[in-house]
């Protein structure tokens, strides 16, 4: 079977297995009392199925840099063999995400976090790494869909 027919079925049971989830999650019920809240009763299973879904994430790019690093071996130095500057292109993202990441962390703030009882969650170090897991998330898929535009535009195609 060629590479993009297993790509394919593995995305199609993805949102199969994704809609199943949901469906579990939003349809199901919300017989879990939590505190005087009550919450769906399939949270956990969304919860897992998050851990598994970002688990395959990292393994098909880990896979991904892999497979693209043995091919690259066959072309010309800096070159693979699509033609495309590999080592630009990773010096450029490095750079990028270092960017961003920095970015993020500047722009975090420490300001203590009234919660819903009333008392104040203060601790500055998780308070700066919750933003900028945040900004840096909204930065890196503004990146992305800068990327994706520029890319179906063909500005930068030979």
């Amino acid at each position: 079977m060629k590479a993009h027919r297993v790509s394919f079925f593995v995305f199609i049971a993805l949102i199969i297995a994704t809609v199943v989830v949901f469906g579990l999650f939003f349809g199901v019920g919300y017989d879990n009392p939590q505190g005087k809240y009550n919450a769906p009763e399939h949270t956990g299973t969304l919860i897992v199925f998050m851990y598994i879904m970002a688990a395959i994430c990292i393994l098909a790019t880990v896979l991904g840099a892999l497979g693209n690093t043995i091919a690259s071996l066959g072309g010309p130095k800096g070159v693979n063999i699509t033609g495309v500057p590999d080592r630009a292109i990773s010096i450029v993202s490095v750079v990028i995400l270092v960017g961003i990441l920095v970015g993020s962390w500047v722009m975090a703030s420490a300001e203590p976090l009234r919660l819903p009882n009333g008392s104040f969650f203060s601790d500055a170090t998780l308070l700066k790494v919750s933003d900028l897991f945040c900004y840096s998330l909204y930065a890196l898929l503004a990146v992305a869909t800068l990327a994706l535009i520029v890319n179906l535009s063909g500005i930068l195609k030979k």
